[in-house]
């Protein structure tokens, strides 16, 4: 796209050569991934005169203008939906959607899992919301950053042409993100604030409002709120706030532990035995509790299968000077020895 159309003079005739390139080009594609190709350039109000003459001839044919129908309509069905379109991605599928096209939702959803990123328009492509269950999964995001979402986790995703913004609702995430100094990246958890221009890193969001940040590359900037001074976070920091009220805490961690979920295990390296439980708790079918402030603060190292949780649990007393006691077959309490 070499220049705005406003900025550009009409013409009617296109040069033979650009026509032949683009004709060249979308052969290439099938007729609903070129209709989907035209859609976002005309939504994007930045054709040239050449592309408006070559969209003429491409729509003049009766297939491609169907198909280019069919991604209108969705498209004006999603922008009527109140809310970012919810990706399950665990059961992404690539399933044909024009068959659907009454069903507003599913066709929204389907257009986002069978259409190439760089076919969508951009709203479709720049918002929307990333969802696992009981199993782990990776996603590529429009900028071609990447985000790994642990079990029960939910990310949505706003991309605006001066920045990228993501909110962790619940869950764990490990991002991989393209360096772009110019759009930075931002991630929200509740009100903590985490901000990088590319790096490696984990944000972990548990359910008694704890908030950890993890490092494995490049630096990252973290804050308690929107309003609060910065700390920042190096390759092998960690940063742990307990609540909105409070600043980060930071620590030090394996840098090569970070994320290591993704590989079904967690590291520990010298860290307290309260932390090392929270982490843990989504991966236990039993719930654990810690008999005083002190034994919290006894520090662990290990790493934990994370299908076997329960195992680490139990062996705790090998580790360390404390005993696990099954007070009933679904509680378990930690105590001094």
């Amino acid at each position: 796209m070499t220049s705005k159309s406003g900025n550009q003079p009409h013409t009617d005739e296109a040069p033979a050569t650009l026509l032949a390139d683009t004709h060249d080009q979308l052969s290439q594609q099938s007729i609903d991934e070129q209709a989907a190709l035209w859609f976002t350039r005309q939504h994007s109000q930045q054709m040239s005169s050449q592309q408006r003459q070559a969209f003429k001839q491409w729509v003049a044919d009766k297939d491609n203008q169907q198909a280019y129908q069919a991604i209108a309509e969705i498209w004006h069905s999603c922008e009527a939906l109140p809310r970012p379109t919810i990706v399950p991605i665990e059961k992404r599928k690539s399933s044909l959607w024009r068959p659907f096209i009454h069903t507003t939702a599913a066709l929204c959803l389907v257009a986002v899992l069978y259409l190439p990123y760089s076919h969508l328009p951009a709203l479709l492509m720049d918002n929307m919301t990333l969802a696992t269950s009981n199993f782990p999964k990776e996603m590529t995001l429009a900028d071609g950053s990447k985000v790994f979402l642990n079990r029960n986790t939910q990310v949505r995703v706003s991309y605006v042409q001066t920045q990228r913004r993501l909110w962790l609702d619940k869950g764990e995430a490990y991002f991989k993100v393209k360096p772009n100094p110019y759009r930075p990246f931002y991630v929200h958890a509740d009100e903590r604030l985490i901000k990088v221009v590319g790096t490696e890193f984990e944000v972990s969001r548990y359910q008694n409002n704890q908030i950890s940040v993890a490092v494995h590359e490049g630096i990252v900037e973290v804050k308690a709120t929107e309003k609060s001074p910065a700390t920042y976070l190096y390759a092998g920091s960690q940063a742990i706030s307990q609540s909105t009220d409070n600043q980060f805490v930071i620590s030090s961690v394996n840098a090569d532990s970070v994320g290591s979920w993704r590989f079904g295990q967690l590291h520990f390296f010298e860290q307290p035995l309260g932390d090392v439980i929270t982490k843990l708790k989504p991966y236990l079918d039993i719930n654990v509790h810690i008999s005083s402030a002190d034994v919290a603060k006894i520090k662990v190292s290990g790493v934990a299968n994370i299908n076997d949780a329960k195992s680490f649990i139990t062996a705790l007393p090998l580790l360390l000077p404390v005993n696990v006691i099954f007070t009933d077959k679904n509680n378990v309490l930690i105590i001094n020895k």
